[in-house]
């Protein structure tokens, strides 16, 4: 369903793909070496073509989600709930452009258990029965006409509640300035310039990576760039992800991760790049 075309000039299959690198570029690896990938996406249309992509939506949606577990089961990712997409209007976009959201979204679980409020029943006071007057004693009628004395009652004690502290609010700090934020792009041998967002930037043959490359020398997958860190602090990091034919950074093979800074010179099989930060 995905090579069917539509009225508007958006292909599903351009979806397809760019779903497909939004959940490669969006995963991350835990302490466990496993990699966590989104499972839920947004898929942001301008009107005309979502109408024009109506009579496909569902069936669009449905291919969609099962692309993106068929793409988590070969890569071997793991996801923390149900694959979830959702197709959204936004003004902001042009025709015949559109933008793909992705973020992890644990599933939520339902409590099966409920907790019922007690009610207190009121207890009904007794009275204990008054004792027999003892053996040799008389027990003494009070005189007609004269109400009898009133039993003595035990004195009441006031009760004092405790002496709560009342706590002291600590002042809400300012925060400072936040550093501007440091920019990278990749610019192909081409001219072409990719744009180097935080998170995963894959770059192979295959036409689900971020940066595909029509170069039989370059591997299906063949190398990535990671960002850590943010704003002023964001570092990226070079490695191969086991190409055939090796990864370059300044005419040096790299066997593991690498450091990247401003005007490094990169080599994917036969294509050559530039890294650039601003």
């Amino acid at each position: 369903m995905l090579g069917r075309l539509s009225r508007s000039p958006i292909r599903p299959i351009q979806i397809g793909r760019k779903l497909i690198r939004a959940m490669d570029s969006g995963r991350t690896t835990g302490a466990d070496g496993r990699s966590t990938a989104p499972n839920t996406f947004t898929v942001q249309l301008h009107e005309e073509d979502r109408a024009a992509l109506s009579d496909l939506e569902k069936a669009l949606i449905a291919e969609l989600t099962d692309a993106a577990k068929q793409y988590a089961k070969d890569e071997g990712f793991s996801l923390v709930g149900d694959v979830v997409v959702t197709i959204a209007t936004d003004a902001s976009l042009k025709p015949g452009k559109f933008e793909v959201q992705a973020a992890v979204k644990a599933g939520q679980r339902l409590d099966a258990g409920l907790s019922e409020a007690a009610s207190a029943s009121p207890h009904s006071v007794q009275r204990s029965p008054e004792a027999p007057p003892a053996a040799g004693t008389q027990s003494v009628s009070p005189a007609p006409g004269v109400p009898p004395a009133p039993a003595p009652s035990s004195p009441v004690v006031p009760v004092t509640p405790p002496t709560v502290a009342t706590p002291s609010i600590p002042s809400v700090p300012v925060p400072a300035a936040a550093p501007p934020e440091k920019k990278a792009v990749l610019v192909l041998g081409d001219g072409t310039k990719v744009a180097v967002k935080p998170g995963v930037l894959s770059i192979g043959r295959s036409a689900e990576s971020s940066v595909p490359l029509n170069d039989t020398n370059v591997s299906r997958r063949h190398a990535e760039i990671r960002s850590r860190g943010d704003g002023a602090r964001i570092e990226w990091f070079l490695s191969d992800v086991g190409s055939t034919n090796g990864t370059m950074l300044n005419g040096v093979k790299i066997g593991g991760e690498q450091k990247l800074k401003n005007g490094d010179a990169l080599m994917f099989g036969g294509t050559s790049a530039r890294f650039e930060v601003s």
